[in-house]
Order: C-alpha cells, then structure tokens, then sequence
C-alpha cells in the first residue's frame, strides 16, 4: 500500500513539473504576441531586442556568393534594471530569432526560452522550390520529448531517417540544446 502511494505521489509531481505541448505552444504564442506587440509599439513594447546583422550590405562571401544573417535576440528585463545579484540573467531571454540568406538557401531560425531554458526549437528551409520543416520540443529538465520533421509537407517517418534522401534531416536534439545554450550565453556575455 505505502509503495502505491508513493508512486502515485511521484507521479503527480512529476506531471506537475512536465512541460508539455500545449503549454510549449501557448508560451510560444504569447511571447510572440510581444514581440508584436514591442514593433508595433517601439519602447513601450513590453519586450526588447539586440539584434545582430552579418554582412549587412549583401556583399559576395568566399565560397558562399549571397550571404547575409540576422540575430535577434527578444528579451524581458525589469524597468528598474535589477542588479544581477538580485536576478537570474538567464531568464530575461525569451526567444532567439535567426534569419539567414546563403545563396539559394533561406534558413529561419528560433530557439524558445522559459525560465532560462530552451523548450521548443524551429527551423525551416528552402531552396529551389523545396522546404523542411523541424520542430522540438524539450521539457523542464532539458530532455526532448518530440520532434517533426516535415520534407515538401510530407511528415518524416523514422523508417524515413533510415533512407540516403532524408538521412540528414533527423533532427539532433543534444546539438540543438547546445547551440541554444551558445546563443544563451552570447547573449548574457554582450548585456
């Protein structure tokens, strides 16, 4: 009987601290409901934004040809400006966004933060007519939990992943949180 009870209590605690979908989707929305909202309204949005341009004339890049990158990167800091002894730095960023141009392909990026930590990952391609789609969503202990990749529309399958034409779509979700952590702290390190 007690070993039935504790699972069942280990259980709720662990449902009540789960990240799920719907709630990833929700936070997604409404982060960009502020970023919106933060264009539209310039210094009284309630979100504010570095961001970073590479190549921002468009000018040829070895071996590239067309290149160009945007980062920008959305975030939520206390108007009285909180010395960082006070606050978690981490925390303040809410989304990065990446836009990149090299030659032909057009990649969008963007990482989803909560509570300083990556929660959900998009990105989408094209080239020449084609697209890819990938998303991940992680939960509150940095694990994903799902992940889609669609090719030309088409939902990916793991038997997909197996074959020469969509080996290299399979999303990696331990590079992803590393490079979402890299953005994290290029971010603190330029405040």
């Amino acid at each position: 009987m007690k070993t039935t009870i504790w699972v069942i209590l280990l259980l709720i605690a662990a449902s009540a601290t789960a990240q799920s979908e719907v709630e990833i989707r929700n936070h997604y929305q409404d982060i960009n409901k502020k970023i919106t909202e933060s264009k539209e309204q310039g210094y009284e949005g309630s979100l504010y934004c570095n961001e970073w341009v590479a190549n921002k004339n468009g000018k040829s890049w070895p071996a590239v040809g067309i290149y160009q990158e945007t980062v920008q990167f959305w975030y939520d800091d206390d108007p009285n400006h909180l010395p960082a002894s006070e606050r978690n730095p981490k925390n303040v960023l809410m989304k990065v966004n990446i836009s990149r141009k090299a030659s032909a392909l057009t990649t969008n990026e963007e990482y989803l933060f909560q509570n300083g930590k990556l929660v959900f990952y998009f990105r989408h391609e094209g080239e020449e007519g084609n697209e890819w789609e990938t998303r991940v969503y992680y939960n509150n202990k940095g694990s994903s939990f799902k992940s889609s990749v669609k090719a030309n529309g088409k939902e990916l399958t793991a038997k997909d992943f197996l074959t020469d034409e969509y080996r290299d779509f399979k999303p990696k979700p331990l590079s992803i949180m590393a490079e979402g952590r890299k953005l994290q702290e290029l971010f603190i390190k330029s405040m």
